[in-house]
């Protein structure tokens, strides 16, 4: 078994390094923000460790597998993150008396992961990284009589439950993504109290005080890559078209292929143009780096950053009284949205032939120390009850937002997990900067939008 994982390692990464002297890049987008931050806060990856882990001992029978307790599992970490991993593995072989053969394909995942899935050999457990209902549910066994499933977040199951209210993978610990703020600055603009702001207007209105108090409105870190652009992007859109209660309903047309880009891309486009010739984006905003951008949030020259998390804004401002907003709603009456990301996530091959080990393995994953150790590999909440937050600060003002807003509040998946094709999340971010660059002319930029969707949505179909 483990020569079968190695030679599929081997095959996927020379696919990609062919594919790379193609095009001049071996390099892949991140298919929305949380992977991003994984990304980087896995610190990079190297091919060359891909198939170690498989290739260090003899192939495995499948007898063998059933009788002596050994599973496989895929996971995304790398470096000191797949370490600490291993570590938390190590404890629970010794524990249980299962051996773990660790799957580590590292920047190669999600191209291992496809080509096991066309084979139909996948690993015993496997990280969703986000897609454990629209890309993996097919493959996976539902978790919902498992004695943990009830101490998972319950916001949670908008976005990991199917229409039958099957959820397909243990989700130890979630990313919140809203609109960030730096509370002193909106006093000093006038705005006492952040959290009646419910809907973009009143978040105009807001950014007009702060604009007449001499402060820049909006911070962003454009010069940190497209990304910032895509999570923009991926924070107002659904707002507009998906949310409930939103100004348009375009979720059956965003996923059957129908979505007309060129009045309702334009429209939003037109919207953030109108927000850049106010003035009230940062006039460095397209070479500011994200760093950058936190910083001036933190010290109180901003009042508003469209991206997160805070990490930075914090630990350079402690005293700085800084929060977080949900994406704002499009019309009056309508709730505003958090948008949550499915973070350290595992789910069991249904064609497993040890589920009860690998039951095991996900019970031991559960506990909540073993999820305060998953959550402190990236910048996560948790997603199991009775978990101290790793990032107390940003977890705290999540809490205090919710409360805030109590029972109008709504959740869903990030945006580009759900709605649009895979693959386009630099493109998301490439057309958005264009608006940046040109505010004037918005065209263009829904040309590069629209032509990313058609191109991907027929790709997804394997036109």
């Amino acid at each position: 078994m483990r020569k079968m994982w190695a030679v599929l390692l081997v095959v996927v990464m020379l696919g990609s390094m062919l594919v790379g002297c193609g095009n001049g890049s071996g390099d892949e987008d991140p298919e929305n923000a949380q992977q991003e931050n994984l990304e980087s806060a896995n610190g990079g990856t190297k091919e060359e460790d891909a198939g170690e882990e498989v290739a260090e001992s003899e192939e495995i029978s499948e007898t063998d597998r059933e009788t002596s307790g050994n599973i496989s599992m895929a996971v995304t970490y790398a470096d000191s993150n797949l370490d600490e991993f291993k570590n938390i593995i190590s404890e629970f072989e010794k524990e249980s008396g299962i051996t773990v053969e660790l799957i580590t394909p590292a920047s190669e995942y999600e191209s291992v992961l496809k080509t096991m899935m066309a084979s139909n050999t996948l690993p015993d457990i496997f990280m969703t990284h986000g897609w454990s209902l629209r890309r993996y549910s097919e493959y996976l066994q539902p978790v919902n009589s498992q004695p943990w499933f009830d101490s998972m977040d319950k916001a949670l199951e908008p976005i990991m439950a199917d229409e039958d209210g099957n959820v397909y993978a243990l989700c130890v610990s979630t990313s919140v993504s809203g609109v960030y703020f730096n509370g002193d600055a909106l006093k000093k603009a006038g705005v006492e109290d952040p959290y009646s702001i419910v809907t973009w207007k009143n978040f105009e209105d807001a950014c007009e005080k702060a604009k007449a108090a001499g402060l820049v409105p909006i911070a962003v870190g454009g010069g940190s890559g497209s990304g910032q652009f895509s999570s923009i992007f991926g924070g107002i859109a659904p707002t507009l078209w998906t949310d409930v209660g939103a100004k348009y309903d375009l979720a059956d047309a965003l996923l059957d292929g129908s979505f007309d880009s060129d009045t309702y891309v334009t429209e939003m486009y037109e919207m953030i143009a109108g927000w850049l010739e106010k003035g009230y984006f940062n006039e460095d905003c397209l070479t500011l780096d994200f760093d950058g951008a936190s910083r001036m949030l933190g010290s109180g020259d901003a009042a508003f950053m469209l991206r997160g998390p805070l990490t930075i804004a914090h630990e350079a401002f402690p005293d700085a009284d800084c929060g977080i907003l949900p994406e704002l709603a499009s019309i009056d009456g309508a709730k505003p949205s958090f948008r949550l990301g499915e973070g350290n996530a595992y789910g069991v091959w249904k064609d497993t032939n040890n589920a009860d080990a690998c039951w095991a393995l996900l019970e031991y994953l559960a506990r909540p120390e073993n999820v305060e150790r998953i959550c402190a590999l990236g910048t996560d909440y948790p997603a199991i009850e009775g978990v101290e937050a790793v990032d107390a600060f940003g977890y705290g003002i999540y809490a205090k937002a919710v409360e805030a807003y109590g029972d109008k509040l709504q959740y869903d998946n990030l945006f580009d997990r759900k709605y649009l094709p895979s693959g386009m999340w630099s493109i998301l971010g490439d057309s958005l900067s264009m608006v940046f660059e040109s505010p004037d002319d918005v065209k263009p930029a829904v040309e590069v939008f629209k032509e990313g969707y058609i191109e991907k949505y027929e790709e997804s179909k394997g036109n």
